[in-house]
């Protein structure tokens, strides 16, 4: 019974050994068979019977290619979110309003340049009644100042900012625009401001009561 014991264990072990050097034997005949296509394909290049596949190589390069441009674009997209400062938008809120409501008869250049100032809808709306506002402003012989008493962003999104400002236009007496009269209105404006073509611009104009 000893023996035969012993014999199954020595039987069993050899049938393992013999086992793991079958699968060696077939790891190695795997690996020979890949370096002999790999040679074939090398002297296949070498004799001008085919082209050297750059396939892998491009599909890296295109995909390194592709990860850069996603992270440069990121990086873009949130420097261009981070690009203006609070400051920024008040300023340019307050340059902007400053001269809208500043009318000149004696300055229609100023139409152009209020234009200029804005994008959007706003734009779009005020370059359809240019003509229209400026015949008016010249009949009336309007000059009025106006002066901005206070300004602040009430919220952000993305590069766009709405900013809240008080103002006061003071009607001018005659010709002279340091004259001022009696006439005098102030408004408190809500305005939308973005960038476009390199600087903040109007994009929407909210009278407030």
């Amino acid at each position: 019974m000893e023996s035969a014991d012993t014999g199954e264990r020595v039987g069993g072990k050899g049938c393992w050994m013999a086992r793991d050097a079958a699968i060696e034997a077939e790891r190695a005949a795997r690996g020979e068979l890949r370096r002999a296509v790999e040679a074939l394909g090398e002297a296949q290049v070498a004799a001008g019977m085919r082209r050297r596949s750059r396939a892998p190589r491009w599909v890296a390069l295109a995909a390194a290619v592709a990860v850069v441009a996603a992270v440069v674009s990121t990086v873009l997209w949130v420097r261009g979110a981070d690009a203006y400062t609070d400051a920024d938008y008040q300023r340019a809120a307050v340059d902007r309003v400053t001269m809208l409501l500043s009318p000149d008869h004696r300055r229609p250049e100023q139409v152009r340049r209020i234009i200029d100032g804005a994008t959007g809808e706003f734009r779009d709306q005020f370059a359809q009644s240019a003509d229209a506002y400026s015949r008016f402003v010249a009949s009336q012989g309007t000059v009025a100042r106006g002066i901005v008493d206070g300004s602040g962003v009430a919220r952000r999104s993305g590069d766009r900012a709405v900013v809240l400002v008080a103002s006061t236009v003071a009607f001018a007496e005659g010709d002279d625009p340091d004259a001022v009269g009696d006439t005098v209105r102030r408004f408190r404006l809500q305005v939308l401001v973005e960038p476009a073509d390199g600087e903040l611009k109007l994009a929407a104009v909210q009278y407030l009561p």
